[in-house]
Order: structure tokens, then C-alpha cells, then sequence
């Protein structure tokens, strides 16, 4: 118990120190107290667009160890405009090169951090992504957390 609690700790330690003090519209990550996104756990992010003129990098933090058994993963992003439209989106996320090396950084736990879209928002005001684990398996072990952001578009490099 007391190594889950600090493994836990230690890495929002080092997901905030890794990400500066970068200028964010949005950034949050939910972990899985498991170790495992399970099918049912969607996970809602809620933020404001005050301007419909800027261009974002929209992307994922995943945290993640060897137990993950597959090369990548398919996640359903799910958007409420502020209006009510909705807009649903299906992203595969590469964890494991070719090879089975990972791609995120760290030893036991990686962390990666990868964008999949750029875009401008079309209306101010509040908006909701859910994301939802869309693999054929009810439980991805080896989850630990995901997270979404929201950058201006300058800040996120490609990888």
C-alpha cells in the first residue's frame, strides 16, 4: 500500500515539475486507483475558451508501466460545445515502438506526453472532453493515469 501511495505521489511530482510553468488553457490528469482503466471510467474534463482566435495543441499525458500488454491504444474523445453541439473523435496513441521499447520517459513508470490535433476552438465558453478507453478489452492494465491539455500552439513540439 505504502509503495502505491508513493509511486502515486512521486509522479505528479514529476508531472508537474516536467511540465514548467508553460502557459496552459487547460491541464489535468485523473489517475486510476487501480493501475487499470477499466470501460466504464470516462473520464470528463471540463474547461472555458475565452478566445476563438488562437490555434491549440490538444493532447494526452499518459502514465503508464510494462504492464500494459498492446503496442498502442484507441481512445474516443468526446466534445460538448458550449452550445450543446456534440463531436465525437476516435485517437490512437502509440505506447510501444515496433520494437516493445516504450516511448514515454521514466523507468518503471513512463510518462508520455503526445498531441493529436491542432485547432480553433469555433465559440467561446465552456466545453467538455470526455475520454473513453476503446480498446476491445474491458480493463487496460498498466494504465496509471491519463490526462488532457490544452497549449497554445507555439508551446508543444511534435514528437
Amino acid at each position: 500500500m505504502k509503495k502505491g501511495i508513493f509511486i502515486v505521489c512521486t509522479s505528479i511530482l514529476l508531472f508537474t515539475s516536467a511540465c514548467g510553468s508553460a502557459d496552459y488553457l487547460f491541464r489535468e490528469n485523473v489517475s486510476f486507483k487501480s493501475g487499470a482503466w477499466v470501460v466504464q471510467d470516462k473520464i470528463p474534463f471540463q474547461f472555458d475558451v475565452p478566445d476563438t482566435l488562437k490555434i491549440y495543441k490538444i493532447g494526452f499525458n499518459i502514465r503508464y508501466t510494462n504492464d500494459y500488454p498492446l503496442q498502442n491504444m484507441y481512445v474516443f474523445l468526446h466534445t460538448t460545445f458550449p452550445n450543446g453541439m456534440r463531436l465525437h473523435d476516435t485517437v490512437s496513441v502509440d505506447l510501444f515502438s515496433i520494437e516493445g521499447k516504450p516511448l514515454g520517459k521514466g523507468r518503471n513508470v513512463m510518462e508520455l506526453q503526445t498531441y493529436f490535433s491542432r485547432v480553433r476552438f469555433p465559440m467561446t465558453g465552456h466545453y467538455t472532453m470526455t475520454l473513453e478507453q476503446a480498446m476491445r478489452t474491458d480493463t487496460l492494465h498498466g494504465i496509471i493515469s491519463m490526462g488532457l491539455y490544452i497549449a497554445e500552439n507555439e508551446m508543444v513540439k511534435r514528437k
